[in-house]
């Protein structure tokens, strides 16, 4: 089964097949706009980092999907696909902490997590590590840069809506039942079709962009603050993904001739379920407040499960096509503005749903491509470590930026692997999860799972057993019945025979070297955390 993808055009592709000549050398008085971008982007490449959410390999054809994702293909096909590409940790907000920060969740120094896990506690990375303000990150390093910095989609990064919200000027909407402090919890009927409804949604919506703002952002449009189903109505319990993608159009319209940083999150395909919300949400219902239209960006919602039966796909697969349109709507506005051959663009995953909320590779491994027309060579696949704190020094260095020294990144620089000048950049990597923590190379998987002082106590007073971290818990069981030792405190696994991590190899004796060489890569790492212990580790 194959796809049709868009013909690859070079620079010299694009000179040769129209801008000549005559037309060429007067290109600024034909298309202003056009020789202007092309010049600037040159110099300062623009960035757009995609972080798609809970997204399985088999919702992309390139990875072998049977779904009709023919945008997302040309990503891989005119850049690079990685098929060994990890997070830090199988959970949305600490994902996303690894990503923009660059460095490891427990690192996190806002005032919520320092507080929580202080000095001689072991930390318990999860939900609970949002962007600290005044801690740079990739945005804010950006934007001080020069780069204009915008962000749409899924945030999740930030204080939650039932953290003082009368404090942060939050206003309630209407609930059905409980009262209005529980916000999140209480069950709404909300028709923000209404005036008024919409204008609280309004004012909520623009606390929130202030809040964004203050991590690094110019703009902050069409964003949800935590997942659709945040809100627990009917109405807003859905996905907008045309609202999201109009959003950053606006923003690359509205920067054509400056350098700048996207970062674009869909809500897809996380839960409310998508293939619901593409079938019955109205397009016109944002978090945001009420549109007098439907935003024209995308091809039509009701037409996507015509086009996927025609083209021989299952009808269920239609919402990995609604965000592939979203995709195509993006990379068309960068070749319409002739800004597709300097732009970098990195697709990610913030993580997998398999094995969601633990550290096994269902949870961690994730899809991952990369596309730099300019720079990059095409239609490569690399099979070498990577991981999400990789991106940040690579964006900077591809950008010609400066680490500020009060930065700390644990990634390194993908750059020169990109342009195949590297093969390796990692031998190992690190990851993190409540009370897991685990190692890789290319072959081998070593997890530890050590309960804190804190979690024996919880467990006690639940009288239930914990898992490997203290959210999520009914999908963890769901991941526990494919994975045997899923109890057991010291894992290891041959990925090279076991991919699926189905038989620990710790107990066996003609393995003792190899988890004793894991162990001592694990204790390497959580050195770097300082006064925090972890099992005899630390």
């Amino acid at each position: 089964m194959s796809h049709q993808y868009g013909k690859k055009m070079g620079r010299r592709q694009v000179l040769k097949g129209g801008l000549t000549g005559a037309a060429w050398l007067t290109g600024a008085s034909i298309f202003p706009h056009v020789t202007k971008s092309l010049s600037s982007q040159r110099r300062r490449p623009n960035i757009i980092l995609i972080l798609t959410d809970d997204q399985n390999f088999n919702t992309i054809g390139a990875y072998g999907g049977e779904v009709l994702t023919p945008h997302m293909d040309s990503i891989a096909q005119e850049g690079i696909r990685f098929t060994r590409a990890y997070t830090t940790s199988a959970v949305c907000v600490a994902s996303r902490y690894g990503l923009m920060s660059g460095q490891f969740p427990s690192r996190c120094t806002h005032p919520s997590f320092t507080k929580a896990f202080p000095k001689g506690a072991q930390l318990e990375p999860g939900f609970n590590t949002p962007l600290k303000p005044d801690a740079p990150n990739i945005a804010s390093v950006m934007k001080k840069a020069g780069y204009i910095t915008g962000m749409v989609g899924k945030w999740h990064l930030g204080r939650g809506m039932g953290v003082n919200p009368k404090e942060r000027g939050l206003k309630p909407l209407p609930v059905e039942q409980g009262p209005l402090s529980t916000w999140v919890k209480s069950r709404s009927k909300i028709d923000p079709s209404s005036p008024k409804i919409s204008k609280i949604l309004e004012h909520n919506h623009a606390v929130f962009r202030k809040e964004i703002k203050e991590c690094g952002f110019d703009y902050a449009e069409s964003f949800y603050w935590t997942n659709p189903e945040g809100f627990n109505d009917w109405f807003l319990n859905f996905h907008n993904m045309e609202w999201i993608t109009k959003g950053a159009l606006d923003f690359i319209n509205q920067n054509r001739d400056k350098a700048f940083f996207l970062y674009m999150n869909p809500t897809l395909h996380h839960i409310p379920h998508p293939q619901v919300s593409l079938l019955k949400g109205d397009p016109r219902a944002t978090v945001g407040g009420y549109l007098e239209k439907a935003p024209d960006v995308m091809p039509p919602r009701k037409e996507i499960i015509k086009r996927i039966t025609s083209a021989g796909y299952a009808p269920e697969t239609a919402y990995c096509t609604w965000l592939d349109d979203a995709i195509g709507a993006i990379l068309m506005k960068l070749r319409e503005l002739r800004l597709e051959n300097d732009t970098m663009i990195i697709f990610f995953s913030d993580h997998r749903t398999w094995a969601k909320s633990t550290l096994y590779q269902g949870g961690i491994k994730v899809p991952c491509m990369i596309q730099w027309k300019a720079e990059i060579p095409s239609g490569k696949i690399c099979h070498e470590l990577i991981q999400s704190l990789d991106f940040a020094p690579t964006i900077f260095e591809a950008c010609n930026i400066k680490k500020p020294q009060n930065m700390h990144i644990d990634g390194k620089s993908l750059l020169s692997m990109l342009k195949g000048k590297k093969k390796t950049v990692h031998n190992e990597l690190f990851f993190e999860l409540g009370w897991t923590r685990a190692v890789c190379t290319l072959r081998w998987k070593y997890l530890a799972l050590r309960y804190s002082d804190s979690a024996k106590k919880r467990e006690k007073r639940r009288q239930q057993p914990n898992y490997h971290a203290p959210a999520l818990e009914p999908h963890q069981h769901n991941v526990l019945l494919s994975h045997p030792a899923f109890w057991e405190p010291d894992q290891l696994y041959d990925l090279k025979v076991d991919p699926h991590e189905v038989i620990n190899l710790s107990y066996e004796p003609e393995y003792r070297k190899i988890l004793n060489d894991m162990k001592i890569r694990l204790k390497t790492w959580l050195a770097t955390f300082g006064d925090h212990p972890f099992g005899e580790f630390v």
